[in-house]
């Protein structure tokens, strides 16, 4: 009795010493909800895909919000993604780390192979992805490939990168890029390697004596 009194006081100690996980802060919730899925995690993957979409203007398309400079650094960031050439460490932020902290509490969204963390694509967001996509036969090969259980980057980069122009205006298809091309990328990230970008020494720079007369 007295042992099982014990154990009980050690398993007491041990759950009311776990730190409680800290609450993601939703930096993004002013913007539209541009995804719907019908289930609790609508508000945190709107706020995965406005980050990410903010992280990709920022790092590809010079801070520009315009639809050229969205197009475009979709289109640069798949180039390199699509070919593991993308330095995650460079261009992931806290704020991205906090938020695959938080995906990864989703029930079911991950498996783990080879002792490595990969998305489940039986979980039902992908189906709410798949449901969703508005380019006809992108939605018929990313669903079919669900269907069959052979979901793959490798079977969709090269509709992804000859379509690049439209996940600015899809958003369902852009989330399905968001999770598997960057959030499960994340794992091994290290903020402390990221490297300084470098100095633009091709701005014109003022001439201090312009403009004197030193005759």
């Amino acid at each position: 009795m007295k042992t099982r009194f014990i154990y009980f006081v050690i398993c007491l100690i041990l759950v009311n010493c776990k730190e409680p996980q800290p609450k993601l802060i939703f930096n993004y919730s002013d913007k539209p909800m541009v995804l719907n899925c019908n289930n609790e995690y609508t508000n945190l993957l709107n706020e995965a895909l406005h980050n990410f979409e903010a992280t990709l203007t920022e790092h590809y398309g010079n801070n520009k919000t315009n639809i050229s400079s969205i197009n475009n650094a979709y289109r640069d960031f798949l180039k390199e993604s699509t070919i593991n050439a993308t330095n995650y460490n460079n261009i992931a932020n806290q704020h991205s780390l906090d938020i695959f902290e938080a995906l990864k509490n989703i029930d079911g969204l991950w498996i783990t192979k080879n002792n490595q963390l990969s998305l489940n694509y039986k979980h039902e967001i992908f189906s709410c992805i798949g449901n969703n996509i508005s380019d006809k036969d992108l939605k018929t090969t990313f669903n079919a490939l669900l269907s069959t259980n052979s979901m793959s980057i490798r079977m969709l980069k090269d509709l992804f990168l000859t379509r690049s122009h439209i996940f600015n205006k899809d958003k369902y298809l852009a989330t399905y890029v968001a999770l598997e091309l960057y959030y499960s990328k994340l794992s091994n990230v290290d903020l402390t390697k990221k490297e300084e970008k470098p100095l633009d020494t091709t701005k014109d720079t003022k001439d201090p004596h312009a403009g004197h007369n030193h005759d």
